[in-house]
């Protein structure tokens, strides 16, 4: 089978167009064909601002990009004109975090990945469910955050925490890459992260799992991961100096439709993708 490339991205926190633009770039100047976006969650998909949760209403406040999913919820300029290019995948497809409103993503929850934007172009893979992706890609999505490891996140209401039963289903199922918020318990910060997250990884066996939500550079996680390799991704929030993409924000994955391979996007190149010019580009 012919090998695809997907880019797998970390936390956007309402930054889809610069996602789908830098894909756009990356693809163009590596002389390479897209068969979409995966995302790990805090897509940041608020399409009412009245319901902003309290951190992205304070982050709004400085960053307009953190608003971004109302740019393609409802038709705007600014999707139109990213939508347009010939090149542009086909689509992104993510898991759900603690940022984002899911009384919204659950009204719209059908079937196993369902649309959630004007453009057909931003799909959600439900809660416990496996997706099936051009390229005989099988994509598992587990929503939300770990809520009973002893370091973990108070006050959080209970849509935002990983569902047991979503857990269960999806460590019987088959499939080849897991997408979690969360990280596996102990992966990043001792005694953080989720015990059912390892249990799925342990169970499922899948080649690739990656998350998100935790601060620092992406990285290959060291684990009792089995022949399942494990990585990091960091936030794409273009902050860094000169407003430059992150580090370890975003990596490549190809897969030949039994097996694949996974990389970072080259930092040196990330850096020439930022806030002022992602228009552009």
């Amino acid at each position: 089978m012919t090998e695809v490339v997907y880019l797998v991205f970390g936390d956007l926190h309402g930054r889809i167009l610069p996602a789908f633009r830098l894909a756009i770039a990356w693809a163009r100047e590596h002389d390479a064909q897209l068969a979409g976006l995966l995302q790990v969650g805090d897509l940041g998909y608020f399409p009412d601002v009245s319901r902003l949760d309290k951190a992205t209403r304070r982050q709004a406040e400085d960053d307009p990009h953190e608003l971004g999913a109302m740019w393609v919820t409802e038709p705007s300029e600014e999707a139109d004109r990213v939508f347009a290019e010939e090149s542009v995948p086909e689509a992104l497809w993510f898991t759900a975090g603690n940022h984002e409103d899911h009384e919204a993503l659950a009204s719209l929850a059908h079937g196993d990945v369902f649309t959630v934007d004007a453009y057909h172009r931003v799909w959600c893979i439900r809660d416990g469910h496996v997706a099936r992706l051009p390229g005989n890609l099988s994509v598992g999505a587990l929503w939300g955050i770990d809520g009973q490891a002893p370091v973990r996140r108070r006050h959080v209401t209970s849509r935002c925490l990983i569902q047991a039963r979503s857990a269960t289903h999806l460590a019987c199922s088959t499939f080849h890459v897991l997408l979690t918020h969360d990280s596996p318990l102990d992966a990043i910060i001792p005694n953080a992260g989720s015990q059912e997250i390892l249990d799925i990884i342990q169970a499922a066996r899948p080649a690739f799992a990656f998350f998100g939500h935790h601060k620092g550079r992406g990285h290959l996680v060291e684990g009792d991961f089995g022949k399942t390799q494990v990585y990091h991704l960091a936030g794409l929030e273009l902050r860094k100096s000169g407003g430059q993409a992150e580090e370890g924000s975003v990596g490549i994955l190809r897969w030949n439709g039994t097996m694949g391979s996974f990389e970072y996007v080259d930092p040196e190149w990330l850096r020439t993708f930022t806030r002022h010019n992602w228009r552009c580009r």
